[in-house]
Order: C-alpha cells, then structure tokens, then sequence
C-alpha cells in the first residue's frame, strides 16, 4: 500500500488548515443530530441564505444533468452591474480560496507577505507553492490593529502581499487612509496585493472600504471576495475575485474546468437579486455583536476584541478556564466554537464565536455564564 504525503516543492510535509463548522465531527464525536448543534465555530449569515435561493434551488434540480456554464456568465453579469466593473474584470470561483490557490499557482512568487493572525490558508498556498512566508504579527496591545509601519519594510522583500479587510479572526478593519496608502506603496514597489474582502458585506457602508475599483482599473490588485458567508451557502462554495482582465484570463486559462456547479451559479444569481436580504443582515449583526459582545465582556476573566463584523474574538484570562476546555464543556452542550490556538500569533487562551440570532446568542451567554459559575 502507497501513503502519499501532501509537501511543498521543498519537500516539507505540510498538513491542513484548521477551520470551524465541522459539524460531521461534532455528530461522529457526540452522536448528536445536526439539528442539534448550535455552531459559533462557522461565521455564515445567521437568516440562513435568501428565500429566492433556497426557491430556485429547488426549482432546477433537473438541472445537474448539464455541464455548468465554464465561464458563469449569467452570474458575471450580475456581480459586473452591482459592482460597477466589466464582466472581464471578474472571475467566478468555487469559493474564494480556489483562487486564493490559483493565484499562487500562476504567479509562482519567492516570498510572500502575510499579516497575522489571520485566515490559513494564505500561508498554506504560498508554501505549496514554495514560497517562503514572511509574517507580520499583529499586537494583541493594540486590539490587533494593522501596523503599516511594521508592514512596510516587509513589503520591499515580497512578491505578493495578503491582507484580509475586514481580518479573520480579529474583526478589524482597515483604516481607509491606511487602506490606500498600503495599496499605492504596492504599487509602486511592484508587489501583487491579494485583499480579500470575503466578509466586507458585513460592514454597513462596506463599499468606502473596498479596493474593487482599483483592482478592476489596473494591474498588481486583486480582489478577493465570498458569496457563501453573506448569503448562508458554504455547502454550495461560491466566491469571485476581481481584478485587471489581463491578470483574470491568466487565471481562467490555469484553472480547472467546470470548478463551478450550476446550481451554485443559479443561486448566485438569485442571492444577488434579493436587495433587503443585505439590509436585514447588516441590522441584524449590529444589534446582536452589541449585544454578544456586551456579555462577553461581563464575563470575568473574559477580553473580547470589539468588531466590524460578524464575530468577535475573545482572549480568556481566567487562569482556571483554557479555551480547549471551555469548547470542550461548551460541546457537552451542544455548542460549537472556534478554538484559535491553530492561529499564528495567537495561542491557546483565544478564542472566536460567530454572531447568531437572539435565540442562539442568548443560549451561548447563559452556556458560559453556567460554565463560569462552576469553574
């Protein structure tokens, strides 16, 4: 029997990264049904995904007996009116760490710059393929605030910069005079800037913070963004990125075909069409992360980090509580949340939980205040 090891080009073994929502885990593990898990490990819209999608999902199910469309036009044109862009200027993706892959694939850089903590699987496609990573630590002192100073000597050895605006796990967006300036010193220094902007749809006014203007505009940015977090579809996987058509064709003709379902596409399409659907959302998130946030931050020993988004990072400085134990205790009663200790320049006393309707948030608030009590 052959073991195969997945390695870099450098013949490191490399392992993957750690991401919430295994709810299959949770059922194999505790023998629950999935109904009955109430998940803050996953940061996916808590309405669940618009009433059009879920109608015209079951309306073409005949529809998996055709090839999707390879070139997702239909949904192109969509994204292209609401974001302002040509259809050239857009890739549709099977979420948007497909293209976070791809980009790495197609640009094959010696050395790229990554802002931590932050989402994995920056740093895992850059050492498949074999790029060397140079972190930038964010300080927990300073609420993990992006440290242009700090950035910027970094970015002069770097081929390729990644920065996720608003951040994952730490909520925190990026100052917009800060936003343009790292943008423009990319520019001029000729680094390729990956933002991703996979949870932008999130922040009420997002739009002052996006960088899809520029990208679309001209070379060196690329944008990357999801449609399954806003609209409540992970197991479908659906994401897009923009940037100049040139850099876009370059990563059309590297990819796989069909990487996109067609029922995926539909409710792209469908998503995109529900106007209220993001106005609800946002009215939504800001009422409960005041709220979640608000008793959290009652809870003794308990430091979360106040966000722009739709979950909060908390640091636990109880010495008789670890965050493994407290999602293990917190498991027992059905709850799932993310343990960030997989994150570089966090550790074990971190911790993430998504922001959820008043039901589940109140459920989680009176979970923790039990486990304090008897800690």
């Amino acid at each position: 029997m052959v073991h195969e090891r997945a390695s870099n080009s450098n013949g490191r073994e490399l392992t993957g990264v750690i991401h919430g929502g295994d709810w299959q885990g949770a059922v194999d593990r505790y023998g629950w049904k999935v109904e009955e898990i109430l998940d803050f490990s996953a940061n996916i819209n808590p309405l669940g995904p618009p009433v059009g999608v879920l109608e015209t999902l079951k309306e073409n199910l005949p529809a998996v007996q055709r090839y999707p469309d390879p070139a997702s036009r239909r949904l192109k044109e969509a994204l292209a009116d609401q974001l302002h862009v040509d259809t050239g200027a857009i890739i549709i993706a099977n979420g948007a760490v497909e293209l976070i892959y791809l980009i790495m694939q197609v640009l094959k850089p010696d050395r790229v710059l990554v802002v931590e903590p932050t989402f994995g699987e920056y740093r895992r496609a850059a050492t498949i393929a074999g790029a060397e990573v140079l972190p930038v630590y964010l300080d927990p002192a300073t609420g993990f605030t992006f440290d242009f100073d700090r950035w910027r000597p970094e970015l002069q050895r770097s081929q390729v910069a990644f920065i996720c605006n608003p951040n994952n796990p730490t909520g925190r967006l990026l100052n917009p005079d800060i936003l343009h300036r790292a943008a423009s010193l990319c520019r001029e220094q000729g680094v390729f800037l990956v933002m991703d902007e996979s949870f932008l749809d999130f922040v009420p006014d997002g739009d002052k913070f996006s960088l899809v203007p520029q990208a679309a505009a001209g070379p060196g940015i690329f944008i990357l963004h999801s449609l399954t977090k806003i609209f409540a579809l992970p197991g479908l996987r659906l994401g897009y990125g923009v940037g100049c058509p040139d850099m876009v064709r370059r990563l059309e003709n590297s990819r796989d075909p069909w990487s996109v379902n067609i029922l995926a596409q539909m409710a792209g399409v469908a998503a995109l069409a529900d106007k209220e659907y993001l106005k609800k959302t946002r009215e939504l998130i800001k009422r409960e992360k005041e709220y979640l946030f608000h008793n959290l931050s009652r809870l003794a020993g308990f430091r979360p980090y106040y966000p722009e988004v739709n979950f909060i990072l908390t640091n636990i400085q109880n010495g008789c509580l670890t965050v493994s134990r407290l999602a293990e205790l917190l498991a027992r009663k059905r709850i799932l949340i993310r343990d960030c200790s997989s994150f570089p320049g966090l550790g074990p006393a971190y911790f993430r939980v998504a922001v959820r309707d008043h039901r589940a948030n109140k459920r989680l608030v009176a979970a923790l205040k039990e486990i304090m009590e008897e800690s």
